[in-house]
This record gives structure tokens, C-alpha cells and sequence, in this order.
């Protein structure tokens, strides 16, 4: 049979539950940080994450990624919905965002534990700056609270029905909040800010 020629170790997941971890480059798009009626990154030489793309400038930083998730179905595939939860990492910033994660595991082969995974997240994002002085305002270690959209795709392969190992190629990473995120808390008169990235991420998981 198909199946008999697929090793057992790469057979599809019967179990419903998993648990991912996972970390790489959060790309910042160049000159994405729009800040109200502009570029936020245009005030100034102060700020070390605005002017250049790459994970660091740009609004970029390293992400570190843990994902509990359930699948409705009983077994690996289908929708499921989990918790996700980040940790953003560049110089003096701090990032961390938590959200409620949509997730659809499409299985592309019957015996093959290989699966493609669309998924949307909406959620809380922090963030945390200890750079002291931009632009001769004094910030301090400063806290930053707003909305954030991830979306995507990942590749899983399920392994002995227990272990996963995953990638996401494709993934966007989307910051909206008011606009004392630049002023500070407070200063009237200040717009809604945007910051967008592009994630490539690599983990593992384990199933249960």
C-alpha cells in the first residue's frame, strides 16, 4: 500500500494538542515606523532602530516565539485555535506580544505527517524602550501598549507522532497604536502610529 512505503516515523499526528518554540529575524520593512502625519523615523538621529531595514534597524529585532494550540478535530489537522505569545529583542528594546492565534494544519499527503499552516493572530503588544534621550526629550525606560496582527505561513513535520519541526518563510508582523508611543505619555496632539516587519522563523515542538 501508499502508506506502507512511508517510514513510521513520518506517519500523520494523532494527537490533538501541541506545544511550539521557535526564534529568528523579525525583518523591519525600511521606513515602515509611520508615525501620524509621517515617517516617525524622519525626527531625528537619536533613535537607533529608525533609517535602515534589517532586523535590527527598521523597527526589527529578534523574536523568540512559544505557541499552545488545540486542534478541533481530535488529531494533528484541521483548525485549531492557541495561544501565542513573542519576545522582541534589539539593543534597549524590549517587545512582547500575546494573542489568541487562529491556526488551519492542512495535511498534503494522507500518510505523510507533512502539513501546510496558514495562520492569524490578534493581540496585545508591548513595548519597552530604555534608550534615554531622543531628539533632547528625555524617554527613559518607557512603556508603549497597542494592538498587533501576525499572519502567515508555516511548514510542520510531524516525527514518531510526538515531535515537530517547523518553519515559517512567510510571516508579517503588524504594530498599530496611539500616538503617545512617540510623544510620550500625555503630549496632546499626536497621531496613530504603524510599524510593520517580516518574520522567517525556525522551531521544534512536541505533541501530546
Amino acid at each position: 500500500t501508499a502508506e506502507a512505503g512511508v517510514p513510521r516515523v513520518l506517519r500523520p499526528g494523532t494527537r490533538p494538542l501541541a506545544f511550539l518554540l521557535g526564534f529568528g529575524p523579525s525583518s523591519g520593512f525600511h521606513d515602515s515606523y509611520r508615525y501620524g502625519y509621517g515617517n516617525g523615523c524622519g525626527k531625528g538621529n537619536g533613535n537607533p532602530y529608525c533609517g535602515y531595514g534589517g532586523w535590527y534597524g527598521g523597527y526589527g529585532a529578534f523574536k523568540v516565539t512559544q505557541e499552545f494550540m488545540g486542534h478541533f478535530s481530535g488529531n494533528a489537522s484541521g483548525a485549531a485555535l492557541g495561544i501565542l505569545m513573542n519576545q522582541e529583542f534589539a539593543g534597549s528594546y524590549f517587545g512582547l506580544n500575546i494573542a489568541p492565534k487562529f491556526t488551519y494544519d492542512i495535511q498534503i499527503k494522507r500518510d505523510l505527517g507533512l502539513y501546510i499552516s496558514p495562520h492569524f493572530s490578534l493581540g496585545y503588544h508591548l513595548s519597552h524602550y530604555n534608550y534615554g534621550y531622543y531628539n533632547g526629550f528625555g524617554y527613559g525606560a518607557a512603556n508603549y501598549h497597542a494592538a498587533n496582527i501576525q499572519t502567515g505561513v508555516a511548514v510542520k513535520l510531524i516525527l514518531d507522532d510526538r515531535w515537530l519541526v517547523w518553519a515559517q518563510p512567510l510571516g508579517f508582523d503588524i504594530t498599530v497604536g496611539p500616538g503617545n508611543y512617540y510623544c510620550g505619555n500625555g503630549v496632546p496632539g499626536c497621531g496613530t502610529y504603524s510599524r510593520a516587519r517580516y518574520d522567517f522563523l525556525l522551531g521544534g515542538g512536541v505533541t501530546f
